[in-house]
């Protein structure tokens, strides 16, 4: 992960691929990397969520994207947890950020009764507002 993130030799700086999170209580100045991938990557079903609730017309508290950013970030700080219980060795993200955002959207859908919809098609049920105004007239 760690040459990746650097880029090539070239010597041009390019993208940053990973964020360095300081250890709060390293007397050596140490510090964690956690790569944009494990940021994006749930990142993607975030914006997916607030993009339904648009759509859906429904309120922060009806909808899916703020329990999709309280999940994400109880999935950051429980990764920042184990970075720090494992000494920056062998964590990966994804292991932690994932089943917190995916877990809370899969749970919230299946209750609502919104999961079919949510993971066949992507947005609400909804009707074309040009056909209910040709019904009317008729």
């Amino acid at each position: 992960m760690i040459v990746v993130a650097r880029g090539d030799k070239s010597g041009v700086d390019g993208i940053p691929m990973l964020l360095k999170i300081p250890r709060l209580f390293d007397p050596w100045g140490g510090y964690s990397i956690l790569g944009f991938g494990d940021i994006l990557l749930p990142g993607l079903l975030v914006a997916f969520s607030l993009r339904y609730d648009w759509l859906a017309k429904k309120n922060l508290r009806a909808g899916y994207f703020l329990w999709a950013m309280i999940a994400y970030g109880l999935g950051l700080l429980i990764t920042d947890v184990a970075l720090n219980l494992m000494d920056g060795h062998g964590q990966l993200a994804l292991l932690y950020i994932v089943p917190f955002t995916l877990g809370t959207f899969l749970v919230l859908g299946r209750k609502r009764g919104d999961l079919k919809i949510l993971w066949t098609k992507g947005e609400p049920e909804r009707v074309c507002p040009h056909v209910r105004l040709e019904s009317m007239e008729e």
